[in-house]
């Protein structure tokens, strides 16, 4: 017997609180709200076992947030720590969550939201136990997508993107649905210029309501798949409006709804079983002088790069440690299995992913439990094997190079090429417990 219990909360967030996204120094103070942002918590426990996933329309999570908030969880409200995992949307019109010199630049983190936040996942937490009914049967299935609803920035030509929606649904006796998760994978940018200093929680906010309102879930959780590099396929800026974001929640929920009425395959083993694990993530270390050079190269190129090289060749030289140490976490209900990835994992190497996955109902929730930034893909870290080689790219030089040397923003190492292999092996061994 498998029960859940969900609860939400609204995040206010104050006036001129920086948003975090769009790249460093933007300068975008909250001028006012376009729609919500929320705290959720869902609670699932097999009578043996309990997991709980606490989810946040925020751009991304934070290391030492999500450690300290769930051995908070696990001590006062008796969850197991290893079936703990919090998410979040990739919204970029949401204040940042998490420490200053994490993503520096990108949005200064806020006290007063940072605190706001920490009671509304405690009390969201809490209030999901106490919510916790029967569920008598649950679904899943993947929906094709009937149009793209993002394009491939980094990889114009090939214009790989995620196909399908992946969901599960957990009914109750009445045949309600108490609970809807669903993944898929496209960047919240959709509510950028000339919106961007409004909080949004973007399209996946937006596809969240049309499940309340169209009664397809009493709670709806989307999980972001793996697109670091896959945007929107149109925007509020290209639109002139504020309605990019409701036009692809539309398409993206009339995709979904169709092939959830189709039905889904029914999951009989409701058993839970978790894993987290903390490693050292393979990077590239370098000296002092090292860092320097780079900053020399970076200089002509972006000012704010060469600064943060010149930073962490102090910081190494007062003896700190810039190598990167992230959670990654699987957990598991029967034959649908959840995949947790601190950072923005490349649309290919996610499908390999979903494709060697043990389960039959593979899910994958980036930017989850941590912000190690972005995981290219091994084709995509050889296309850009030195800082200098932007000097010679053709085409779409932002983006891919960006993705690979950004990693000074965060004061750590770039990582090896092959960072998003390790991710695949090291959570395909996550067996869970």
């Amino acid at each position: 017997m498998l029960k859940i219990g969900c609860s939400e909360q609204i995040l206010e967030v104050p006036l001129f609180a920086e948003l975090y996204g769009y790249g460093p120094f933007a300068g975008r103070r909250n001028i006012g709200n376009h729609d919500p942002l929320y705290c959720r918590a869902v609670s699932f426990n097999d009578g043996k076992r309990r997991a709980m996933i606490l989810y946040t329309d925020t751009c991304t999570t934070d290391d030492l947030y999500a450690r300290e908030m769930r051995a908070r969880i696990a001590t006062e409200l008796n969850v197991e720590a290893d079936g703990i995992a919090f998410i979040a949307t990739h919204t970029h019109s949401a204040p940042k969550l998490g420490r200053p010199e994490v993503g520096i630049g990108f949005g200064e983190p806020y006290p007063e939201f940072q605190e706001t936040w920490k009671r509304a996942v405690m009390k969201v937490a809490g209030a999901a136990l106490s919510d916790e009914e029967e569920i008598v049967s649950a679904e899943a299935g993947a929906a094709p997508l009937s149009m793209k609803l993002g394009v491939n920035r980094v990889e114009v030509e090939k214009d790989v993107t995620d196909p399908a929606i992946r969901w599960a649904k957990f009914l109750r006796a009445d045949g309600s649905c108490k609970l809807l998760l669903h993944n898929h994978g496209v960047h919240g940018v959709s509510m950028n210029l000339p919106f961007h200093k409004l909080v949004s929680a973007d399209w996946m906010g937006a596809a969240n309501r049309l499940i309340k309102e169209r009664k397809l879930a009493d709670m709806p959780l989307f999980m972001l798949g793996a697109c670091g590099d896959i945007n929107t396929y149109t925007s509020c800026n290209k639109l002139k409006n504020d309605t990019a974001a409701e036009l692809i929640a539309g398409q993206y929920i009339a995709d979904l709804e169709k092939d959830m009425a189709n039905g889904g395959e029914k999951i009989t083993d409701m058993a839970i079983s978790s894993e987290l694990k903390t490693f050292a993530f393979p990077d590239v270390p370098q000296t002092a002088a090292e860092l320097r050079k780079d900053a020399g190269l970076f200089g002509e190129l972006m000012k704010n790069h060469a600064a943060r090289l010149e930073e962490m060749a102090i910081l190494l030289e007062h003896g700190k440690d810039l190598h990167s140490y992230h959670d990654l976490q699987v957990i598991r209900i029967g034959g649908l299995s959840m995949y947790f990835i601190p950072g923005e994992l490349f649309v290919e190497p996610g499908m390999e992913l979903l494709e060697k996955s043990p389960s039959k109902h593979p899910f994958i929730a980036t930017v989850a439990n941590g912000n190690g930034a972005y995981f290219p893909s091994g084709s995509d870290m050889k296309n850009y094997p030195t800082i200098e080689s932007v000097k010679d790219c053709k085409n779409n030089c932002a983006f891919g190079y960006y993705e690979i040397y950004g990693y000074m923003h965060s004061h750590r190492f770039k990582y090896r090429d092959d960072i998003a292999s390790f991710l695949i092996d090291e959570l395909l061994a996550l067996k869970g417990i």
